[in-house]
């Protein structure tokens, strides 16, 4: 079930406590929000002001913005994510990134991943290929930075957090078709 607040700022500031609680498996880095009230314009949260995050044991980079708007229902003021991007490098080069971007000059506006890899398929690089991903969440890929690409977790209690991230999410986020 959704956070639900008293004010917009309330809202913000659990959604963000939430977010570095998440984060702090695998990053002690900043993390910041752009905005604590209602708005037309979606606000943005950043991990370390938008540079990629360098995380422990592999050269792993972690990458995370995410683009949200605060709203007043029956229940009171809560966040509700409306875009990401979370990207991985290895080695200073993009293993994989999620996007979803449903404002903004791109057509591609459902949520997709890009993975690094120097292919051609006819004229195209497969990493600027918008491969479709359905909808992907943050605590997804701290869990596979740390038990496939070998981040070391900063807390004993990683996993733990990861599920609890996991079940508190809303619903997804909308796939356009």
């Amino acid at each position: 079930m959704p956070h639900r607040s008293r004010t917009p700022a309330e809202a913000v500031e659990h959604y963000r406590g939430q977010t570095v609680r998440l984060l702090s498996c695998v990053t002690t880095a900043h993390t910041t929000v752009g905005g604590y009230h209602a708005s037309d314009l979606p606000h943005r949260l950043s991990l370390s002001d938008g540079d990629p995050a360098r995380l422990r044991g592999e050269q792993l980079t972690l990458d995370v913005t995410e683009q949200f708007r605060v709203f007043e229902d029956a229940g009171g003021w809560r966040v509700e994510i409306v875009g990401y991007l979370y990207a991985l490098e290895y080695e200073d080069r993009e293993l994989v990134a999620y996007h979803w971007h449903p404002r903004g000059e791109s057509p591609i506006t459902w949520p997709h991943l890009h993975v690094g890899a120097d292919i051609r398929v006819g004229d195209r690089w497969l990493g600027k290929i918008h491969l479709p991903s359905g909808a992907v969440g943050l605590e997804r890929i701290v869990a596979v930075a740390i038990a496939e690409l070998g981040a070391e977790p900063l807390r004993d209690d990683w996993e733990r957090l990861i599920r609890e991230a996991g079940a508190q999410k809303a619903d997804p986020p909308p796939v356009e078709r």
